[in-house]
């Protein structure tokens, strides 16, 4: 195949080159179907346009057709080649590039079932930790026992999906599974004790949660609501004895639709999924983060019998102080809330949890920037107004002040609070 010069990727003749040197290199059998020359030539299809994805660094229409023509290239060969493990790795780069993260699971699937290789299981996991696919993990690392002498690496994985399911325990034998030999790289030592030292810390907390969460179910008199998200269900239940403002103000916002129609403006892997903002509706001029209902609610994260950032647990955002970075503004929260993927010790300081999901953690899991929150439903709750105490503006009130519960104010053009801090 002919060089492409740095001179052409600069013009932006490179995209229609490639596509062409990419239809000419297929030739048809007499069956109608497209198979490559030869593996070489794919190959040099594939540096060019890495080397000129790496220059561009943005995927268009012309980048992705010709990212799709080189694919068409490489399926040719697989149907010739079922064994061949190359075209799977390059058509797993191809697919990163593309985004098709189903495409990805299939070629990492196919690779672990022609190869011997536990680097390819532990490859797949850190792809599906990168998705916040936590649930496949377990079956992706347990599937075929790993080295953990060569591949430690995958106990840490494991270990970060049990988290990922309040399964402190399990955390911490997985990581414990792994021998003094696997541990002798300082990177893999330094991981496998902050993963263990969390579920140690997290499962001393656990006992009394689970006592909390038996209780809740067992009274069934707890505000139960569901989020209709684009990408399906997720059940929430409120925790209106350790948080009695703050499930009020959430009820109240769900039953007047304020929250309908809003997107999810901020998901960070492996940390939190935030929605809540109005400016995240479409065609609102405003930057999404910086949005509320127009007032701002007392903190309950002082409470003592305040509730703790498990994975999956429901808390409010709030706005950082910008004089002390690190730290929020107190009583800053307002109609922002965020659902945390992992559990987060270091929002338990400052943020109110008033909540956690029950069910459909998958779909929260699944959600993506800017998808959908479509509603938000009553499924069950103690029949009484839920009108929060709300402040005109944050921070501290003045000693005496009192706090009325009032109505929704404002909205859209009102600044709130952006995310929780140190995310």
């Amino acid at each position: 195949m002919p060089l492409i010069s740095m001179a052409e990727i600069r013009t932006g003749k490179t995209l229609r080159r490639l596509l062409l040197l990419g239809v000419s290199s297929l030739v048809l059998t007499t069956s109608g179907v497209a198979v490559a020359e030869d593996w070489s030539d794919i190959r040099d299809n594939y540096d060019q346009l890495k080397r000129y994805m790496a220059a561009k660094r943005r995927i268009g229409a012309d980048e992705k057709a010709s990212l799709i023509a080189l694919q068409e290239r490489i399926d040719a060969f697989r149907e010739g080649n079922p064994e061949d493990p190359r075209p799977l790795a390059m058509d797993i780069q191809v697919s990163t590039w593309l985004g098709d993260d189903a495409r990805i699971d299939e070629d990492y699937e196919q690779l672990a079932a022609i190869s011997d290789l536990d680097r390819i299981q532990v490859a797949w996991a850190k792809h599906r930790l990168g998705m916040n696919g936590y649930g496949s993990i377990p079956g992706i690392i347990l599937s075929d026992p790993v080295d953990l002498a060569d591949e430690p690496e995958a106990n840490v994985l494991l270990a970060r999906s049990y988290m990922a399911r309040n399964q402190f325990q399990d955390a911490i034998d997985a990581i414990d599974a792994i021998p003094e030999e696997g541990l002798q790289k300082p990177s893999i030592r330094v991981n496998a004790n902050r993963v263990r030292g969390q579920a140690e810390r997290w499962l001393a907390l656990w006992q009394d949660e689970v006592g909390l969460r038996e209780a809740e179910e067992a009274a069934g008199t707890s505000p139960v609501m569901q989020l209709i998200t684009s990408r399906g269900p997720v059940t929430i239940l409120l925790y209106e004895t350790q948080a009695p403002n703050t499930v009020a103000n959430f009820i109240e916002l769900a039953e007047r639709d304020f929250f309908d129609g809003t997107r999810f403006h901020r998901v960070e892997p492996n940390f939190v999924v935030q929605g809540g903002d109005p400016n995240s509706r479409p065609g609102s001029t405003i930057a999404p983060g910086s949005g509320g209902r127009g007032q701002w609610i007392p903190d309950e994260a002082d409470r003592p019998d305040k509730r703790f950032h498990f994975a999956g647990s429901l808390a409010m955002a709030k706005s950082p102080d910008q004089t002390k970075p690190g730290s929020t503004i107190p009583n800053s929260a307002s109609s922002q809330f965020y659902v945390v993927i992992e559990p987060a010790e270091n929002l338990n300081e400052e943020y109110t949890v008033f909540g956690r999901v029950i069910d459909g953690i998958e779909i929260i899991e699944a959600i993506r920037k800017n998808d959908d929150l479509l509603e938000v439903a009553t499924i069950s709750r103690p029949e009484r107004d839920y009108s929060a105490e709300t402040l005109a503006i944050p921070g501290v009130p003045e000693p005496g002040t009192t706090i009325p519960p009032t109505g929704i104010e404002g909205g859209a053009d009102k600044p709130a609070e952006p995310a929780p801090a140190g995310g």
